[in-house]
């Protein structure tokens, strides 16, 4: 039995979520050395994977289950790697004529979602939450009812109006507004629900699985009535970038509603994710236990513009060396995390 209670989150990004899935490439690897199992995957060695929007998809990919042997993952860290380039390079596209007639995404979404829904339908298929291999947090806001929603593998397993068709949690929590269409899912009780990707309030989902672990989990020897706390559990958080674009007060002081949209949706994202990295910095930092908290997203403010949907062959390749050179920085933290994961 593993040592500690363990925690990975995926932060939102749209294409750069390709940035934390090619870090969790390097992780996988390393874990199989480690472990010496060749076969080793993301799932086996977390107890809880939480994700949101590009990480809410990851998280599905990660703890999907195989047909062919449904108590092991389909699909290899890797596997979600190529996933999202021709996901994203599918998605990410538009013509001429479709920015003129939304704006540019102004008065109508940016983009089509159907071949988001038909990529979710080719690969989750009938594919239910409460199938996934290992609990899960994937978030989404509920525009009609106004509060936070997250799809919960463990609420899933126990009650039937909790569960989900994966493909349906994966539109919802990516359904970044102006940029796809607001998403219109059901439960497997047939409860209808109007859904918005989850990073216009958790982006970084790292906190709410920290509560997540507190209020779901139990230890199973002679402290079944409490729940861990945060020296009981390692949480490795991954971002998709910080800080990219700076707004002079000379250019932004006299905005107005049309000017400020996409800005703010940049500003909140990020705001969001560094409020959340502050606050378990100082929990761990507390409890003098900061080598079980990790948090790896890179310092774009350096790096040419990378937005959240340009899937172009040059900004896909450049997203992917990012990935790599964050997991080159980290590597000394990331093996020491590693040895956390397989503390017994």
């Amino acid at each position: 039995m593993a040592k500690y209670h363990r925690v990975l989150s995926l932060d939102g990004g749209g294409i750069r979520g390709i940035i934390p899935a090619q870090v969790v490439v390097s992780i996988e690897s390393k874990l199989q050395q480690k472990s010496g199992n060749p076969d080793a995957r993301i799932a086996d060695y977390f107890d809880l994977i939480a994700g949101t929007s590009a990480g809410g998809i990851l998280t599905c990919i990660y703890l999907f289950p195989d047909p062919a042997n449904p108590s092991r993952p389909r699909w290899s860290a890797q596997d979600a790697v190529n996933f999202s380039i021709k996901n994203g390079s599918d998605v990410f596209q538009s013509s001429f004529w479709q920015k003129l007639r939304v704006l540019d995404g102004l008065i109508d979404e940016k983009y089509s979602s159907a071949p988001l829904e038909r990529f979710f339908l080719e690969n989750f298929k009938d594919c239910q939450l409460s199938q996934l291999l290992k609990p899960c947090l994937i978030s989404s806001y509920d525009i009609e009812r106004r509060k936070a929603n997250f799809f919960n593998q463990i609420d899933a397993k126990k009650h039937p109006e909790a569960d989900y068709f994966i493909r349906d949690i994966a539109r919802a929590t990516s359904a970044a507004p102006s940029y796809f269409e607001v998403s219109k899912i059901y439960s497997l009780t047939n409860e209808c629900y109007a859904l918005i990707d989850g990073g216009v309030f958790a982006n970084n989902p790292a906190l709410c699985a920290y509560a997540e672990v507190r209020n779901k989990f139990r230890f199973s020897d002679d402290r079944p009535e409490r729940g861990p706390t945060a020296k009981d559990m390692v949480i490795l958080s991954l971002g998709t970038g910080e800080a990219q674009k700076k707004y002079p007060y000379e250019e932004v002081k006299n905005w107005g509603q049309i000017q400020w949209v996409e800005p703010l949706i940049n500003i909140m994202m990020t705001g969001v994710a560094e409020t959340v990295d502050y606050q378990l910095l100082q929990i761990y930092d507390a409890i003098e236990r900061p080598n079980q908290y990790l948090r790896i997203s890179p310092d774009l403010s350096l790096e040419p513009p990378l937005p959240i949907d340009d899937a172009s062959e040059e900004k896909i390749s450049e997203l992917l060396n990012i990935g790599k050179r964050q997991a080159e920085k980290y590597n000394e933290e990331l093996d020491k995390f590693i040895d956390l994961l397989l503390a017994e």
